[in-house]
């Protein structure tokens, strides 16, 4: 019987609270609409998890986003305690659990997109990243010109159908997501 009260209480008291959490709800839901396919896209991949004493290109590009965002750190692809301090700072500064092991959250706060005229250590670890996986013969001098477009473009034509990547010569979330999980 109490339980029955309660449900009869609730309905006559708390319409207008229902009608207001309609409303709110249908904003709501018009907003996750336009985020979600972004979202919903970066929360289904799945990074590569590097710690301490990982070794190769993954640990050589943590390396240079490391740098990139402004924590020193040199690019040896040894995943050593210099190197966890400073993912264990960058992971403080960005409001991420510090544990020195990067993963996925880590991996999404550490990137940014690069395209062409982009320059820096970002630049630098998809040049280094395409030279030592996958081939390419790219001068790593964090200047993202015409044959830094052009691996790029072969690379995302080579793994488009794997990874859904857009043939368009920008290194965004997918196309990181794509190099660095291809090939440790």
């Amino acid at each position: 019987m109490r339980n029955v009260l309660r449900r009869i209480a609730f309905g006559v008291l708390g319409t207008g609270m229902v009608v207001t959490m309609a409303a709110g709800a249908a904003t709501a839901t018009a907003s996750a609409a336009v985020a979600a396919p972004h979202q919903a896209f970066q929360q289904s991949l799945v990074w590569p998890t590097v710690m301490k004493g990982a070794q190769g290109n993954r640990v050589r590009t943590i390396q240079y986003l490391l740098n990139q965002s402004g924590f020193a750190v040199d690019v040896d692809g040894k995943f050593g305690s210099k190197t966890e301090s400073e993912v264990k700072e960058f992971q403080s500064v960005n409001h991420l659990k510090p544990d020195g092991v990067v993963r996925s959250e880590t991996w999404e706060a550490l990137i940014l997109t690069v395209k062409q005229g982009a320059k820096g250590y970002a630049v630098k670890a998809v040049q280094d990243y395409l030279n030592r996986a996958y081939g390419a013969s790219l001068k790593v001098d964090g200047d993202f010109g015409t044959a830094t477009t052009k691996a790029v473009i072969k690379f995302q034509d080579t793994y488009k159908n794997k990874y859904k990547l857009m043939v368009d010569g920008i290194v965004g979330i997918a196309t990181w997501h794509a190099l660095v999980s291809e090939r440790g």
